[in-house]
């Protein structure tokens, strides 16, 4: 393929008193007030355990939101941390950024991958962890009498994991690298898609 097609195509979370009787009037009014206040406070709490239960849902999925996240961040730093200390092997290796969309049957990633081919990208999925390797090798070169002032674009192996949201189909995965950008369809495995029940009716008739 030539180099003008592969621009144009894509690439594959108490109180007291004296008088008694005082004493005793002051006491029958002290647990009225107090058996109003119980009552109230069992009301209150009554209402309180409603509201409670009826928003589960929502806290369930704001916390699971808030785990995905945390997990991609973790992710992330972890990978970053380990290229600091030089686990990932001899040469420096930087991240890419990514975005990661989840639509109604697929999940789609979005990663910038500026002057690499779809030659030099490697992309595993191992169980719910998609990861992307690779090297770049447009790194800043000198010949004789040149100095670098500044280099920051970043050159060599690079990797980047991102866990999915949900399960994923392993054997319904495409990808292609077109401009610096490469796309990952990723298709929900049947337990994840919602499906249509149909009702039968007395007729046989269905719905």
């Amino acid at each position: 393929m030539s180099s003008a097609d592969q621009q144009d195509q894509p690439d594959p979370v108490h109180i007291h008193t004296e008088e008694a009787s005082t004493e005793q009037t002051q006491t029958e009014q002290s647990q009225t007030e107090q058996s109003g206040s119980t009552q109230s406070e069992s009301t209150e709490s009554a209402e309180e355990k409603r509201s409670d239960a009826s928003g589960i849902p929502n806290s369930i999925e704001r916390l699971r939101s808030e785990f995905d996240k945390l997990l991609g961040v973790a992710v992330e730093q972890g990978e970053r941390a380990l290229d600091r200390l030089g686990l990932f092997g001899n040469e420096p290796v930087w991240v890419p950024r990514v975005d990661l969309m989840e639509l109604e049957e697929q999940v789609q990633v979005t990663m910038d991958l500026p002057g690499v081919t779809a030659e030099e990208i490697n992309i595993t999925l191992a169980g719910n962890m998609l990861t992307v390797t690779g090297t770049r090798s447009t790194g800043t070169t000198t010949t004789a009498g040149q100095t670098v002032r500044m280099s920051e674009r970043p050159s060599g192996q690079f990797r980047r994991s991102v866990p999915m949201p949900v399960a994923v189909d392993p054997d319904k995965v495409t990808a292609s690298v077109q401009n610096g950008i490469l796309s990952i369809t990723l298709d929900k495995a049947s337990t994840e898609k919602p499906r249509q029940i149909p009702i039968n009716s007395a007729s046989g008739t269905s719905f």
